[in-house]
């Protein structure tokens, strides 16, 4: 009979220790975000489609997401420092693995993957490329925001040259000056500029090679140091699998390929 207040003991702590927790679980996030339609984009239907599909994530498992839309480098840095213009931020989305990231950042299973190709001019040989060294001497144009390993790798090598601009658009317009040779891009993205930024006209000259590049894999970053982050990605996992098991995740991923994203709403 000794041991009766030992059990009431130890089911006080549990009772409470169930309490704090709930006290203290995480209801809200913040996450930081930028522009990268049709995935991501502040006046883009619901942010866009990766946006969606972590709000949708979050919401059920019972937490609510507030986006704010930064310039790249300083979406990274806010996410990164997990502190910025005296706000708490969690985590950013959405971005490939480096192993630098990973540092860092707690990565999420994929929220979004996507073949990367090759864009270039129809009037071109790049058709058929199967090799890197059949890009030797051309000029690949990339963000200065993306991490692009194949064709890092083949500029270390002497084999191509990386010309880096601030965003996509920029690229395409120097793809249609013939500044540079070609993009490497996600197809969604890639068409996705080519429907909404440019004529029937300028549209028909670009096409996209065949030869995948590599399937690209896109996640949410929560930060390593804040309290309560690790659980946090365990939560979104959690409700990344709901979602693609009750349908909502391919129910989104038609409105993606319909065009849905495509719209901006016009901004105030």
């Amino acid at each position: 009979m000794m041991f009766k207040p030992y059990i009431y003991t130890i089911t006080l702590w549990l009772l409470s220790t169930q309490s704090f927790a709930e006290k203290t679980a995480i209801t809200t996030i913040n996450l930081t975000n930028g522009e990268w339609p049709p995935y991501l984009g502040q006046l883009l239907p619901h942010h866009g489609f990766a946006s969606h599909i972590v709000s949708k994530a979050f919401s059920s498992v019972g937490i609510k997401v507030h986006y704010s839309f930064f310039p790249w480098p300083r979406a990274y840095h806010y996410a990164l420092a997990g502190t910025g213009i005296n706000q708490t931020w969690h985590g950013t989305l959405v971005w490939v693995y480096t192993s630098d990231r990973a540092n860092h950042f707690i990565y999420s299973d994929p929220v979004v993957k996507d073949e990367e190709v090759l864009f270039h001019l129809k009037n071109t040989p790049l058709q058929g490329w199967q090799h890197v060294d059949d890009l030797k001497g051309q000029v690949i144009g990339g963000t200065r925001h993306t991490a692009y390993p194949f064709f890092e790798n083949a500029e270390q090598k002497g084999i191509l040259r990386l010309e880096r601009a601030g965003n996509y658009f920029d690229l395409f317009n120097r793809l249609l000056g013939k500044r540079i040779d070609a993009i490497p891009q996600v197809k969604q993205v890639g068409q996705y500029y080519l429907r909404t930024q440019y004529t029937p006209q300028q549209n028909a000259l670009i096409t996209s090679a065949p030869k995948v590049i590599q399937t690209r894999e896109y996640s949410l970053m929560i930060n390593k140091k804040l309290p309560g982050n690790k659980q946090l990605i365990k939560q979104f996992n959690k409700g990344l699998k709901i979602i693609k098991q009750n349908g909502t995740y391919s129910r989104l991923y038609e409105q993606l390929t319909s065009g849905f994203y495509d719209t901006q709403r016009q901004s105030n």
